[in-house]
């Protein structure tokens, strides 16, 4: 009866080591379009600085598409983040609210920002 209390709790403590090494972690290289999504990303917010929202709104359709793209290829956190983040700054450019468009925007560039810096350290973007 010890021993097959040991047996479970062993499998048990095994399967969590297990489970947790496989889940949440990135992909051995960058997402498709990263980069581009960044780059797009930080014209919308320099746009939204100068109160530009045609060119916030282009540069903003322009890298929400790129993050869809790499998205629907393979399934990511950082162009999920970045698409809805864009998506909803879009939408706030849309109705002409450049304040709540550049904390969406800058949200993206946060996270696109960590994976590029990752990515970077691994020696997969120059």
């Amino acid at each position: 009866m010890k021993s097959m209390v040991l047996r479970v709790l062993t499998l048990m403590a095994l399967s969590a080591v297990f489970n947790a090494g496989f889940a949440g972690g990135r992909y051995e290289d960058p997402p498709a379009n990263l980069v581009e999504v960044f780059k797009f990303s930080q014209q919308s917010a320099e746009a939204i600085k100068q109160g530009n929202q045609s060119a916030a709104l282009d540069a903003a359709k322009q890298g929400r598409k790129l993050a869809v793209e790499s998205y629907k290829e393979k399934s990511t956190m950082p162009m999920q983040v970045s698409s809805g983040s864009l998506k909803e700054a879009i939408a706030a450019l849309e109705a002409n609210n450049l304040p709540e468009a550049g904390s969406k925007v800058e949200h993206a560039i946060q996270k696109l920002n960590e994976e590029i810096e990752y990515y970077k350290k691994e020696g997969k973007i120059k």
